[in-house]
């Protein structure tokens, strides 16, 4: 019986230490983009109001070179959107637009957050 029990916990202490590769990773960006323009102009920019159509919020605790900026139309709140932008060891910065979820239809989205990261990376 403790033969059994060992070998059934065992089992069990195994299968709570795996975890499928899907739930560790990051989502995947929509798109990303490279651009020349200091890190801080182009999260302060980023993080500026977009009217009042958007939710625009810097997320707290980023590590230093990286952060994180909400852009979530206020019309669809389940599409939660944001610029992961990371300061990379060239000197540019890497802007990556990540939309959660499956929601559909938001091809405008993308193309508004687009224009918007351009703009501030000085590219029209």
């Amino acid at each position: 019986m403790k033969q059994v029990m060992i070998a059934v916990l065992s089992a069990l202490a195994a299968a709570a230490c795996t975890t499928t590769s899907d739930s560790n990773k990051a989502p995947k960006p929509a798109w990303s983009s490279i651009y020349t323009v200091p890190f801080d102009s182009m999260v302060m920019c980023l993080s500026q109001p977009a009217g009042e159509g958007f939710v625009v919020n810097l997320q707290p605790g980023s590590p230093p070179g990286q952060a994180s900026v909400l852009f979530v139309p206020r019309a669809a709140p389940q599409a939660e959107s944001r610029y992961n932008v990371r300061n990379l060891p060239d000197g540019t910065i890497q802007v990556d637009w990540v939309r959660i979820g499956t929601v559909g239809g938001l091809d405008w989205l993308d193309t508004q957050a687009r224009q918007r990261a351009n703009r501030c990376g000085g590219i029209s």
